[in-house]
């Protein structure tokens, strides 16, 4: 028997694989060149990684398989040029950025368990997927589909020949024009120093799947925020924890008292430390039945919104009048 599978086995030529790479798996095609009724494909290790139903011949009529330890025996119709695909659970793959200055890079993180893989055509698809139901669903949404399964952003990467362990390669690079952010949102605060969050703000140069990004600014490491998806000219909002710069400066003074409401006046102060402008978001929310006189702000049945730019070294106070039930 073993010289029989040895026998068939002489039938494959083994020429370029296709790969797509999947968060939690991977579609391999490779091309093969079948002999008349049979073929042996000796799988090895890799056989173990393989998901169960997702092996087969495209391009002829399979009439049986026949699993004999680490080897598979296809029987079918037909020979000549056909492509044996299936899903591996033993190479996946996801993206991360780096923000060096004003140049965003995206690369692909792929990690491979098993014997090293041949890629003349890579694609990787990023992004959220539900990996629970992944296998299930990857067997159906990747018979004959085009475009993007599930949702993924999808990347085409140089051809090249992955090797076990982590692979992590630059794929997309472009400059991009930053907005500084400071943040304040909550809940209404009367302390005098509110905290301010650092955050950035840009237009996507190409899509964005959601990633862990970094941020580097004249040699010195920033912070790290996640990036959410973003599609490409999408507004991307990235936010590195709080601002031990800045000061949000509060002063709260009480106008009027009653049996069953008090009217504040509330005075909040930024001086804007960096020689570059920055935008001022605040939102903030109050207990319910308040009131609020605030010129320039967006009102919300929950509090209120505002945005406001200043120029570098530029103080500005934002005043409103604040009535709450007692």
């Amino acid at each position: 028997m073993r010289k029989r599978l040895a026998l068939l086995a002489l039938g494959l030529s083994a020429l370029a694989q296709e790969v797509a790479v999947y968060p939690g798996f991977a579609e391999v095609k490779e091309p093969v060149d079948l002999p008349p009724a049979a073929w042996v494909y000796l799988a090895g290790e890799k056989l173990g990684r393989i998901l169960p139903g997702s092996l087969r011949l495209l391009g002829v009529e399979e009439t049986e398989r026949v699993f004999q330890g680490s080897a598979v025996l296809f029987r079918y119709r037909g020979e000549g040029k056909a492509t044996l695909r299936y899903l591996y659970t033993g190479l996946s793959g996801e993206v991360f950025y780096t923000l060096d200055g004003t140049t965003l890079t995206a690369w692909a993180r792929l990690k491979l368990e098993g014997e090293a893989l041949r890629a003349e055509r890579l694609t990787l698809f990023a992004g959220e997927v539900q990996a629970k139901v992944l296998p299930q669903a990857a067997l159906r949404a990747l018979e004959g589909t085009p475009g993007s399964p599930f949702g993924l952003f999808r990347y085409e990467l140089p051809p090249r020949t992955l090797f076990p362990g982590t692979t992590e390669l630059p794929f997309l690079r472009q400059a991009v024009e930053l907005e500084r952010l400071l943040r304040y949102q909550g809940s209404f605060r009367t302390q005098g120093v509110l905290p301010l969050e650092r955050g950035l703000r840009f237009l996507a140069p190409f899509p964005l799947a959601p990633g862990p990004l970094e941020v580097v600014e004249e040699g010195r490491f920033l912070g790290q925020a996640l990036l959410p998806a973003t599609p490409e000219g999408g507004v991307a909002e990235a936010w590195l924890g709080q601002d031990l710069r800045a000061r949000l400066v509060r002063e709260v003074a009480l106008l009027s008292q009653g049996e069953k409401e008090a009217t504040y006046r509330v005075e909040t102060r930024l001086e804007n430390p960096y020689p570059y402008p920055v935008r001022l978001l605040l939102a903030e929310t109050f207990p319910r039945g308040f009131r609020l006189d605030f010129p320039g702000a967006v009102l919300l049945p929950e509090g209120y919104r505002l945005e406001a730019v200043l120029d570098p070294m530029e103080a500005r106070s934002f005043r409103y009048r604040l009535t709450l039930p007692r």
